[in-house]
């Protein structure tokens, strides 16, 4: 189970276009990492749905694209005003949030949604270089908004909960064609290491991207309660799904797959969602879905494509399985998430 309790704070979230004074929602939610059954280790999806603070927002202009073919694909983009030290918001971890003014489709005018890209470098003069897997001019306007905000790693993620880890606990992140596993190496201090490397503390450098769920694997018959505070997402949150993706749930209230707006991200009929059932017997399982293209178009079971499942849960904090049955480019494999809630603010 898993529970967000919201509050709001009155801050200053001012772009460099604008001098607004307005609430900022804030909060945290409960996430519980299950205990180990009679049966073996438990399996829990979670997510980083809360958002870490602004650092800095203003307008900015996007710039030249680079298709590079031995290493991530990068834009360039341009500040407007901004005046940084050298390397600000790359010698640790940061993300970049682009908003675009309507949805993907422009079919339903959904309010503006924003999509997060990690920082591979600056320039003291505005310059930004980000790591993205298509020209980003496809998707968002030419000049439009930035928000920086700093990324969650295993180290920032787990905090003081790390600890709570035993030996054979493993987390595995999704890299895009296999899980790459971590274990917490306890000690003074402790630190997180791969699995191929117990030496190295890869904690402070291993990212938890917010369009990305996590998997525990939980050997020990106790449960590990994270407590998670961050900025509530006040606009819809846009992810990017190209091949088989492990796309975190978005936001710290429960949802259902109709929410998702994956099937609208070109959406093939072959194409898979696949949500984890722990609690399946005899054994945990996936349970797989797929959307029936119509007017409307809904989703079903594929053990039946028949009965409309549209309200099928999907848990707050938790993630979701996609597989493609044909690989998409970046620009063609955007899909936003709706906000499930509304945000009363305040000017």
């Amino acid at each position: 189970m898993k529970t967000v309790y919201l509050f709001l704070v009155c801050a200053l979230i001012a772009p460099l276009f604008a001098e607004t004074v307005y609430t900022v929602p804030q909060g945290y939610t409960k996430v519980t990492i299950g205990a180990s059954t009679a049966s073996g280790s438990t399996l829990t999806s979670i997510s980083a749905t809360l958002l870490n603070d602004v650092e800095f927002s203003g307008l900015v202009t996007i710039g030249a694209y680079t298709n590079n073919p031995t290493g991530p694909n990068s834009q360039t983009l341009t500040v407007s005003g901004a005046s940084w030290t050298s390397d600000q918001w790359s010698d640790v971890p940061y993300l970049a949030y682009i908003s675009v003014a309507d949805d993907l489709d422009n079919a339903d005018g959904i309010a503006p949604g924003e999509e997060a890209f990690y920082i591979q470098a600056n320039t003291t003069t505005g310059g930004l270089t980000l790591e993205t897997t298509f020209d980003l001019s496809s998707r968002f306007p030419a000049s439009t908004t930035l928000k920086i905000r700093r990324a969650n790693t295993l180290d920032s993620f787990f905090g003081e909960s790390s600890s709570n880890f035993a030996g054979a606990d493993l987390v595995y992140i999704w890299n895009g064609t296999r899980w790459d596993s971590f274990q917490y190496i306890a000690g003074a201090p402790g630190y997180w290491a791969s699995t191929t490397d117990g030496f190295t503390d890869v904690g402070p450098i291993t990212i938890i991207r917010p369009d990305e769920g996590i998997f525990v694997s939980r050997t020990t018959n106790t449960d590990i309660v994270l407590t998670l505070f961050g900025e509530v997402p006040s606009a819809p949150q846009i992810s990017t799904i190209r091949g088989a993706s492990f796309i975190a749930s978005r936001f710290p209230v429960d949802t259902t797959l109709i929410d998702t707006g994956i099937a609208n991200a070109s959406w093939n009929p072959a194409d898979l969602l696949y949500i984890w059932n722990q609690d399946a017997l005899p054994s945990a399982k996936w349970d797989s879905y797929q959307f029936i293209a119509g007017a409307p178009g809904y989703w079903a079971s594929t053990t039946d494509g028949f009965t409309p499942v549209d309200n099928t849960p999907i848990t707050a904090n938790s993630a979701v399985f996609v597989v493609r049955s044909q690989d998409v480019g970046g620009a063609e494999g955007g899909t936003t998430s709706k906000l499930p809630y509304t945000l009363n603010t305040s000017e």
